[in-house]
């Protein structure tokens, strides 16, 4: 296979995320694509850095760090300061047979006025027993601004596990959105846990948006904001769907600490379920500054019944417009 292609089932699985198909085909984008522990393709840019190192156990400088890791791949990735790159970045991580394990442990920096886009995609689109451990860092500098977008694919067999965790320092005046999106197929185990803390003027927006389509499916979401700096703002918003027995657990945690006076945040959580599932939602504040102010609203239930007759007088079945209406939410 040539160096710049990407492989047809990871192109396959992103354009059922709705991911640009210009982002898999032109080779002018900067890109890293990995197949389970193999980096298969690097595209680099001026003023882009990206560092790879496989790794397996038993090799030194791995084993200090993380001896309970068997192999994967270490990834530096760094924008120079006061570069702006136009292109987004295009990171594709992907186990494509039905058994495997990936372990990815990338870090991002973005030196001082430096901006980028990001567009992950993580596909196992044959898993029965796969999984995908993440353990990243990502450090923004002052002035920095990063958009991080991930779309996932698990297949439809719900026989994946995906573990990714994130730590997330952002600098001074700095700006992280983040959003992740799994709506395609099933999920199997999910759970992200993500730690970001935010210094003087910074700001930062995490969004999940996770279907979870049948009781084999078990989603877990642990987000935890510090607000540490002055006017440092961070918004929290989840939209989560549960199906057919599926479970989904969100806890969304956001603190203003002592130094941040008038620091903002907010958490936002939205859930259905729908048939025997189950889905729970705990929002979590702490203010230790007097000027600083941090507020919440969660809800879980079911589908609204005046939505639904609505479509259903319009010619949809109810599952159509269950459906539709479950969609809805991750406009």
């Amino acid at each position: 296979m040539p160096e710049n292609k990407l492989p047809k089932e990871f192109i396959n699985s992103a354009q059922k995320c709705g991911i640009n198909a210009i982002l898999t085909q032109d080779t002018n984008i900067p890109r890293l694509y990995v197949e389970s522990n193999k980096v298969i393709s690097v595209q680099k840019i001026p003023g882009l850095k990206i560092l790879t190192e496989s790794f397996k156990e038993g090799a030194n400088s791995v084993r200090k760090q993380k001896a309970a890791f068997s192999n994967g791949v270490k990834i530096k990735m760094v924008v120079k300061k006061g570069i702006s790159i136009k292109k987004p970045i295009f990171l594709c991580f992907g186990v494509l047979g039905e058994k495997g394990k990936q372990i990815i442990l990338p870090e991002i920096v973005l030196e001082e006025k430096a901006e980028a886009k990001i567009f992950a995609h993580c596909t196992f689109p044959q898993a029965k027993k796969v999984s995908h451990q993440m353990e990243a860092k990502i450090k923004l500098k002052k002035n920095a601004r990063l958009a991080y977008q991930e779309r996932h694919y698990h297949g439809e067999n719900f026989g994946a596990e995906v573990l990714p965790n994130f730590k997330v320092s952002i600098g001074p005046e700095a700006i992280f959105e983040n959003e992740f999106i799994l709506n395609q197929g099933s999920v199997g185990k999910l759970k992200i846990v993500l730690e970001a803390e935010l210094k003087e003027s910074a700001f930062c927006k995490i969004v999940n948006k996770v279907i979870g389509n049948g009781k084999r499916d078990n989603v877990e979401i642990y987000d935890k904001i510090l607000l540490s700096g002055k006017d440092s703002r961070s918004l929290n918003k989840l939209r989560g769907v549960a199906v057919s027995g599926g479970k989904m657990f969100f806890r969304g945690e956001t603190e203003a600490g002592i130094k941040a006076k008038n620091a903002r945040g907010h958490i936002d959580c939205q859930e259905i379920v729908v048939g025997n599932s189950t889905a729970q939602s705990i929002p979590v504040v702490t203010v230790k500054n007097p000027e600083a102010r941090i507020t919440h609203e969660a809800s879980v239930g079911k589908v609204n019944q005046k939505e639904l007759e609505t479509l259903m007088t319009r010619g949809l079945s109810e599952s159509q417009a269950i459906d539709f209406i479950i969609r809805g939410r991750f406009e």
